[in-house]
């Protein structure tokens, strides 16, 4: 029992550590929606430079998650948080110091690359250490860094949105990037991965040292069976068997993008002032209100996603941002109701309340549990490239979206594909909750459907029985 609570507390740590990460890629997303109103006024931006700005992070975020897969296969888990946060500290630096939009965009750009290698290895590394029963609560930290993150960038907006002052808003982001370079020392490497290169020895050791006990021995075969079969390629991700897999995880990077959270997160202050609050102070205030609940709600959310399971949270997650979508749209059709204003900022801290119990953490969480070990580097790389796509093209789309059909019809559209994303995860997305990843890897190779990936043996299923895939194989086979 003593061994057990040491355990716990060492898993704690090393989470705690990794999901700086994320608390940097939720301040370099996050204070961008402050700065930008200064940015702007300083560097002449039009609505499209604007777009162009804001957007360029999500450009290195897409290159950055797509090398990332075939990056940390290489070199291991660790080193490549070790790199994510060096390319911080650079990229915070010249984004601060910018004398141009031009040496900006780039600086973003820079930090877009680690922000996408950083959400692709951060909930990897935290899958791969955890134990099963609080897997999705420690993956999941990482989500709650990124809206400490953000609520950290909106603190410092308002701080130094009285003198408009947004090279401090930007370079404050240079102190938790050398906090995560120095604690990535004390970070172990992930035991699957260096089972994975065949060093077994280190391997068993560094997994004792994270669970406090010497027996490791069922937990290792485990891992040990999981890779007798060929490493993975790329081809592999588009055979039979693993298709689905992508479906689903395409499918959850697809609607966490395009359901409205780019609205929040990007242009909270630009959509409160068109609401009525026209001063920026304001604005931003009101935006540090949201950012406070989506803290809050992540917090109520990690031991939930244990203890209620993943599609529950996120049914009722993506049904709450239905109605919060659909609220903020009738606001701004009635322009002339001034006191609707506050229905804005309402239905804005609903919809981020019902993100951060379901799509905002649980879509990082599935991605890093449903590949098998020999091709997990490089399809989470490819769902989260593909993340970062959708992310890029909503940014990039939105005003002008706005421009097309106005704020009511932009929030109509989301809504809509909120109606879209309930019907995905009632059909495909499995529940993981208490499966350990070989087990999710064992019924992948017996055929299961995908919302049968979850099912352990033993475990009453709760889901209704769906046609197997086909017959039961060794290992996932590319035809």
């Amino acid at each position: 029992m003593v061994a057990r609570i040491r355990s716990y507390y060492l898993v704690y740590f090393i989470s705690a550590f990794a999901a700086i990460t994320g608390l940097l890629f939720g301040y370099d997303t996050g204070v961008i929606s402050g700065a930008i109103l200064f940015i702007r006024k300083d560097f002449h931006l039009t609505s499209m430079m604007t777009g162009v700005t804001v957007s360029a992070v999500l450009m290195g975020a897409f290159l950055g998650s797509a090398i990332s897969g075939k990056m940390t296969d290489e070199i291991g888990r660790r080193k490549a948080l070790v790199i994510v946060s060096v390319i911080f500290v650079i990229g915070t630096l010249m984004t601060a110091a910018a004398p141009s939009d031009l040496i900006l965009i780039i600086g973003r750009a820079i930090l877009g690359m680690a922000i996408g290698i950083g959400s692709f290895t951060a909930p990897l590394y935290l899958a791969e250490i955890a134990p099963p029963n609080i897997r999705g609560f420690l993956v999941s930290l990482n989500q709650l860094a990124i809206t400490l993150g953000i609520i950290l960038a909106y603190i410092i907006d308002y701080i130094f949105a009285a003198n408009g002052d947004w090279r401090w808003m930007l370079g404050f982001g240079v102190l938790p990037a050398v906090i995560l370079f120095v604690g990535t020392y004390f970070l172990p490497e992930s035991p699957r991965w260096m089972v994975f290169k065949g060093m077994l020895l280190e391997a068993e050791e560094n997994l004792k040292n994270i669970r406090a006990t010497e027996d490791v021995t069922r937990e290792m075969t485990e891992i040990k069976q999981s890779i007798q079969e060929k490493r993975g390629t790329w081809r592999m991700l588009f055979s039979k068997r693993l298709r689905p897999i992508m479906y689903i995880s395409l499918g959850l990077a697809f609607f966490q993008q395009v359901t409205g959270i780019n609205t929040i997160i990007y242009y909270a202050p630009t959509i409160l002032q068109q609401a009525g609050f026209s001063e920026a102070t304001t604005a931003i205030l009101a935006t540090l209100a949201i950012g406070i609940f989506n803290v809050v709600f992540t917090v109520i959310a990690l031991p939930l996603i244990d203890r209620w399971g993943r599609r529950p949270l996120l049914l009722m997650g993506l049904a709450g941002m239905f109605i919060s979508l659909a609220a903020q749209s009738i606001a701004f059709y009635f322009p002339e109701l001034t006191y609707l204003r506050w229905l804005t900022v309402g239905s804005m801290i609903f919809y981020i309340a019902c993100f951060a119990m379901s799509l905002g953490p649980i879509m990082w969480l599935v991605i890093s549990e449903i590949f098998p070990l020999q091709i997990r580097g490089v399809g989470i790389s490819v769902a989260i490239s593909c993340c970062w796509a959708f992310n890029m093209l909503v940014a990039m789309t939105l005003l002008t979206l706005i421009d097309a059909v106005g704020i009511s019809g932009t929030f109509w559209i989301y809504a809509i594909l909120c109606v879209l994303g309930v019907l995905f995860v009632y059909f495909l997305v499995p529940e993981t909750k208490g499966c350990t990843l070989e087990q999710i890897e064992k019924n992948l190779r017996a055929g299961k459907a995908p919302r049968q990936l979850g099912i352990t043996l033993g475990k009453k299923n709760l889901l209704p029985e769906l046609p197997s895939m086909g017959p039961e194989i060794e290992g996932v086979v590319v035809e």
